[in-house]
């Protein structure tokens, strides 16, 4: 963490109160500094400039603004700066479009005041703090990725194969329903695990069932 003593802290709401109450709450703490609000994202921007802030306090509905939309914009202007939403919208799309914008922090509005000023502390020293269904979205992403990856490099047919085999059916079954052998279908099955860099029947189990959840073919 920094040598510095107070964490210094800007809020943008647009719900006075709110914004009175976050900032008695920072008061209230000697290892932060308050140094400022506004009702807007371009106002405070504005009076940003003429300020050291080590951390954004932010909505994301504001008025005729999206503070996630304007995130990438308040990055270029403050490298530096830590942002962490702090809202009422508990759902996914939410979540997920915060995390892969490049938020520090997502913080509900239902947290109380020790948990809010953890997470500032937290982000602070680098950290990245969201609830925890976010970071299981994550990593269904990432996983979702590497298949989409591995699923890019075989042929139609294989994909075929592999269709068939996620939805639990035997080599025998699909010669048939393919009109091929089973010869034929097992050494596509070995081409698909080959490609997949997979090196047991447990593994290839697993990519199964992988492909069942997601759905991506």
């Amino acid at each position: 963490m920094s040598s510095k003593t107070q964490i210094s802290v800007f809020v943008i709401d647009d719900h006075p109160i709110l914004r009175k109450g976050l900032q008695a709450e920072i008061e209230s703490d000697s290892g932060f500094k308050f140094v400022g609000s506004s009702d807007s994202i371009q106002d405070g921007l504005n009076r940003m400039k003429f300020k050291t802030v080590d951390v954004l306090i932010m909505d994301i509905s504001l008025k005729d603004e999206n503070g996630i939309n304007e995130l990438t914009n308040i990055k270029q202007k403050f490298p530096l700066l830590k942002i962490i939403f702090f809202t009422m919208h508990r759902d996914w799309d939410y979540l997920q479009k915060a995390a892969n914008s490049g938020a520090d922090g997502y913080v509900l509005k239902t947290e109380t005041t020790v948990n809010i000023l953890g997470t500032i502390k937290s982000v602070f020293q680098g950290n990245k703090i969201f609830p925890q269904e976010v970071g299981t979205l994550q990593n269904k992403i990432a996983t979702n990725d590497v298949l989409i990856q591995k699923l890019n490099v075989l042929s139609k047919r294989e994909l075929d194969i592999l269709h068939h085999l996620k939805s639990g059916k035997l080599n025998r079954e699909i010669a048939d329903e393919l009109q091929i052998s089973i010869r034929t279908v097992e050494s596509h099955r070995s081409a698909i695990m080959q490609k997949f860099e997979i090196h047991s029947t447990i593994e290839f189990a697993k990519i199964l069932h992988q492909l069942q959840l997601s759905k991506l073919i």
